[in-house]
């Protein structure tokens, strides 16, 4: 028999105390958590059995299935304690459009741009100077330079500038490419040359892509291998450094470039924080661009019939309006891509975003805010935070009839309106809405719309399955940031 010390025995008992006190917080929060609020309290409230992080281990799991699962169980709105944070979630239309339409000093979205400038950049900086330099330099440099109207000088170039790189393709028999690189390699260069001009660098689409196949780790902060897009960011950070520290401000900047450069020395904006809002321009102005490409050809390659609508209705406006390709990338305007003869094409992409944008809008209140759901009053207190499930109205079967198919003509048979999308009357939310619009929706409807017609204009697709494994339905991760992946 061996007689242990009493202080071993005492430290034992003290970290077996320890054990049993934690153990009855636990069962003791999670008690609470199950029957604290009556039954027929509204909104209802997602029951956890974790201090503190809540649900926070269910949701960063997957968290569309788990916001999916909620509102099936709880509604359309209901409550869950989120990491720390307590949050309201809202699935309906109305409610969304209110979080989108209310003024940004009652609810706020500085954490979700301090979020995503550190998932992208890996600096931190400082709430407020992040959110200062974003709404009051960069939004308003945006709206202006890629406003509707602007778009009307930029849209002839940047096709110019794809076809360029897309036509020594057409030269070939065949070809195996993969396809997402095929769609947006050329895409990605096209828009750097107009946008940011010469003097940036044409070959970070690699280190681009290698930096967003993290990003929702980085954005929801679990764990994954990080060093390759660490060095990804790192040679991105240096070439844009390079590029802000010219002395002088030429055409060779580009239309958006030299905006930028100009406004940060205006300003008066360091080079280290100027550079991460660079590279987090850039990553958002492309990102989620290039997986709507991908999705759309995606979609049409699975529905034979809606591919071959599409191309019809691109060959016959190109040959009616124009003779030839080359004449309507020479002169294609935003004007011309908005019109009828594309009717099929818009609805097809907007379609696809449908399907696929999973964005959500989270604010938290500044103050305290009320909204009307289900004919009763929700109110989200001072310090709390609200989110809108985008999907969950994407996909309701009341909106939309057969919600979980892609209907390529869904949106097709409205009434034609110039400037305008096809959507009236019906929830989409995927460029936002009200004040938050997106600032890059025009630049992305028409650089989608000229990746379509040059690439089912100029080839023939065959997709080709990777060993046994089918190519439909795609592999997708559980967890995404803006568009599957």
């Amino acid at each position: 028999m061996v007689l242990a010390p009493t202080h071993y025995w005492y430290e034992a008992h003290k970290m077996s105390l320890l054990a049993v006190g934690v153990v009855a917080i636990v069962v003791a929060f999670a008690i609470s958590s199950f029957f604290s609020k009556d039954a027929a309290s509204f909104p209802p409230r997602v029951p956890s059995i974790l201090p503190w992080f809540g649900t926070a281990l269910s949701f960063i799991s997957n968290p569309d299935e788990f916001l999916a699962r909620c509102q099936k169980q709880y509604g359309n709105v209901f409550r869950m304690l989120l990491g720390g944070r307590e949050v309201v979630v809202v699935c309906s239309a109305a409610a969304i459009s209110s979080i989108y339409t209310t003024d940004p000093n009652t609810l706020g979205a500085q954490e979700m741009h301090q979020t995503l400038y550190y998932a992208v950049s890996g600096s931190k900086g400082s709430s407020a100077e992040v959110h200062g330099i974003v709404t009051h330099l960069i939004l308003p440099i945006l709206d202006q330079r890629l406003s509707r109207r602007a778009m009307g000088d930029l849209t002839a170039p940047i096709a110019l500038a794809m076809y360029s790189k897309i036509k020594p393709y057409a030269q070939m028999k065949s070809a195996r490419v993969p396809l997402r690189k095929f769609l947006t390699q050329p895409l990605c260069y096209a828009t750097n040359l107009v946008m940011f001009g010469s003097r940036y660098p044409q070959n970070v689409y690699e280190d681009l892509n290698t930096l967003d196949e993290t990003m929702t780790e980085r954005f929801y902060g679990v764990p994954f291998w990080f060093w390759p897009s660490e060095k990804a960011r790192r040679r991105m950070l240096g070439q844009i450094r390079d590029y802000l520290s010219t002395e002088d401000i030429s055409e060779e900047d580009g239309w958006l470039g030299a905006a930028f450069k100009r406004s940060f020395r205006d300003h008066n904006t360091g080079l280290h924080e100027a550079c991460n809002h660079f590279l987090a321009l850039q990553w958002g102005m492309q990102a989620n661009t290039f997986g709507i490409a991908l999705w759309l050809f995606l979609f049409l390659l699975r529905h034979p019939d809606a591919f071959l609508a599409v191309r019809n209705e691109i060959d016959k406006a190109i040959k009616e309006d124009f003779g030839d390709l080359e004449s309507f990338v020479t002169n294609v305007k935003p004007q011309i891509l908005e019109k009828p003869c594309f009717a099929l094409l818009t609805s097809a992409l907007l379609e696809t975003m449908r399907l696929t944008a999973i964005f959500i809008p989270f604010r938290v209140a500044k103050s305290d805010f009320q909204l009307k759901e289900q004919g009763k009053t929700v109110t989200v207190r001072k310090g709390e935070y609200i989110l809108g499930s985008v999907q969950a109205v994407h996909m309701n079967e009341n909106s939309y009839t057969d919600h979980h198919k892609f209907v390529f003509d869904r949106f097709a048979h409205g009434e034609h309106r110039e400037g305008r999308l096809p959507t009236e009357g019906r929830p989409w939310f995927s460029f936002a809405a009200g004040k938050h619009l997106c600032k890059g929706r025009h630049m992305a409807m028409y650089e989608l719309k000229m990746v379509a017609i040059l690439y089912l204009h100029l080839f023939d697709f065959t997709p080709v399955t990777n060993g046994s494994s089918p190519w439909w339905p795609p592999q997708t991760a559980s967890r995404n940031l803006g568009i599957p992946r």
